[in-house]
């Protein structure tokens, strides 16, 4: 288990899967069927008992490094319900989860949850946007099409190293519409130093 830690304003600052990856890694409670009796409620279970291992849950979470993400996660995923005492994540029981949500942080939760969302999108379009890498050597011009941003940047930094050896010149990015974006991509600053060399 790695113990990486997240401040409380760093979760709510957080989109979600920062979040579920910070819980995933590090969380105290990783291991759900070992913890399922400490974190849910079994109904057949009487209310002193369940007192007890809210507490015990509680307790757990106090310590756990990534608690404030657990507990956004569970405020943004809509755990817990006011009407039945069933639950504890983050270290934060359902009922109190649940005012949080539909009270006290209405307007954050839903801009969260839209930045979530259009987080989603953004990566997807990402993923998509292909670009067009050309520049020329003594051989002639290359051209490489339908590269991602990341082929883009490994590329260009080659390019861009060849050029300081004389080797390549007219180094330039072009979108979708044909348009010069080169200044766009890491490689063509002066701080493309820290790119990954290629394979």
């Amino acid at each position: 288990m790695t113990l990486n830690r997240i401040a409380p304003e760093a979760a709510r600052l957080a989109r979600r899967p920062v979040l579920q990856a910070a819980v995933d890694a590090s969380a105290r409670c990783d291991d759900r069927e070992q913890y399922r009796d400490l974190l849910d409620r079994n109904r057949s279970a009487p209310p002193a008992m369940w007192a007890a291992q809210q507490a015990a849950a509680q307790k757990l979470c106090a310590a756990c490094p990534v608690r404030p993400a657990c507990e956004e996660l569970a405020l943004r995923d809509g755990t817990g319900d006011r009407a039945s005492d069933d639950l504890v994540r983050g270290g934060r029981r359902g009922q109190e989860l649940a005012i949080d949500r539909e009270i006290r942080q209405v307007g954050r939760l839903a801009a969260a949850a839209a930045a979530d969302q259009q987080h989603v999108v953004d990566l997807d379009v990402s993923a998509r946007e292909r670009f067009t890498l050309a520049y020329a050597m003594d051989v002639g011009p290359v051209t490489k099409q339908g590269l991602r941003r990341d082929a883009v940047e490994r590329i260009g930094a080659m390019a861009m190293r060849a050029a300081d050896r004389g080797e390549a010149w007219d180094i330039a990015v072009y979108n979708a519409a044909g348009i010069d974006i080169t200044d766009e991509f890491a490689f063509a600053r002066e701080d493309f130093g820290d790119l990954p060399l290629a394979a």
